[in-house]
């Protein structure tokens, strides 16, 4: 179940960005604070070619100084107020403000990091050795009040970002994969795409997609692996919601339990409620809860509105030819208005007198006869 939940979508909201090179943005911080008050920031001084870290706290709060490290260094970039990274003679190693001793050795060739919050900066530091090549990718979290100092290290890759401050998305020769901070694959290196990593129902799903853009969904099963719950076959796969919804040319299924049991590709559009969902085919609408049709396809309007009736306060409003129908969201009859008859039009009144049309004619007698 763990591993169900490594990548919760709500991580993703931290703004987490790809992979960015340290040497070309500056994306580090020159100044970081702690919790104590005390701030660190870099100092640099050209006419020596030095850098230094110094550690300060304001009067108000006991004042203090001194230097955390001092030396020749090419640059020296501050993640967060427990690590700094430090380059010198082209090479790279973190280094921890709190001890004053370098986490690692100078063995890195290259750093990326991705955006964290103020007390993290996910880190991957690049190695070559005899023995490996690849990224070291190093989670600078406190776990129970202690630092995670522990890399993960992976496959050779191209590049890599991070979906979550826990979970990693690797590329390799126009394919992608899913690791977990602890090194274990979650999608191997199968599609062209992988996208979001969303729990629903107890199970773990992923929009999925392959080399010719069709896409699929897929579930992560227990032990890691994946199984395919629909085909790499539809237009597009949306799991932002629950039930997820398949589209083609249009159409739409819906997927209602977490084994992918879906509906039918029949519906021309699929509007979300938290009650459930309201369903329409060419002009006609029903209503649809997991995965069964409460509401036949039939009414001519329908929607969610507030009613003092239901215990959720929530009622569906349908229309049709004989008349309006409320439901209950478990689609329960609450009440049904009858169309009113419509009177039939009184005959228009055609006995009415002419209009007087009659000429006294001319006397052309007399004109001749003048």
């Amino acid at each position: 179940m763990k591993r169900f939940l490594i990548c919760m979508a709500l991580a993703l909201t931290a703004g987490l960005a790809s992979a960015q090179d340290l040497n070309n943005l500056g994306l580090a911080l020159n100044t970081v604070a702690d919790s104590s008050h005390f701030f660190y920031y870099v100092n640099y001084y050209p006419k020596l070619g030095q850098w230094d870290i110094k550690k300060a706290r304001a009067k108000e709060y006991g004042y203090f100084s001194e230097y955390t490290l001092e030396g020749k260094f090419e640059r020296i970039w501050l993640l967060s107020p427990h690590d700094a990274i430090i380059k010198k003679n082209g090479k790279y190693a973190l280094f921890n403000l709190d001890t004053k001793k370098f986490t690692t050795k100078y063995d890195y060739t290259d750093v990326r990091f991705t955006f964290g919050t103020s007390e993290t900066k996910p880190v991957a530091l690049y190695s070559k050795t005899k023995d490996y090549e690849g990224w070291d990718l190093w989670r600078l979290l406190d776990t129970d009040g202690k630092r995670t100092l522990e890399p993960v290290r992976t496959e050779p890759t191209d590049s890599f970002r991070y979906v979550a401050s826990n979970c990693i998305k690797l590329f390799k020769d126009g394919k992608e994969s899913l690791i977990s901070d602890k090194g274990e694959t979650i999608v191997p290196f199968e599609y062209a795409h992988v996208g979001l990593y969303v729990p629903y129902d107890g199970v773990t799903l992923i929009d999925v997609q392959n080399a010719e853009g069709r896409y699929g969904l897929a579930r992560v099963m227990g032990d890691g692996t994946i199984r395919e719950m629909a085909p790499c076959e539809f237009d597009s796969v949306n799991i932002s919601r629950w039930p997820c919804l398949l589209e083609t040319g249009g159409k739409y299924a819906i997927v209602y339990d977490k084994d992918g049991s879906r509906t039918d590709l029949i519906f021309d559009s699929v509007d979300w409620y938290p009650q459930g969902m309201i369903v329409r085919i060419g002009d006609k609408f029903g209503f649809q809860k997991w995965g069964k049709l409460r509401l036949a396809v039939e009414y001519d309007s329908m929607g969610i509105v507030p009613s003092t009736e239901t215990k959720n306060k929530k009622a569906i409003a349908a229309e049709k030819e004989d008349g309006s129908y409320l439901y209950d969201t478990n689609a329960k009859l609450l009440s049904f208005t009858p169309n009113e008859p419509e009177e039939p039009e009184e005959p228009a009144d055609t006995l009415a007198a002419p209009a007087d049309t009659v000429v006294a004619p001319v006397d052309s007698l007399d004109v001749l006869f003048d």
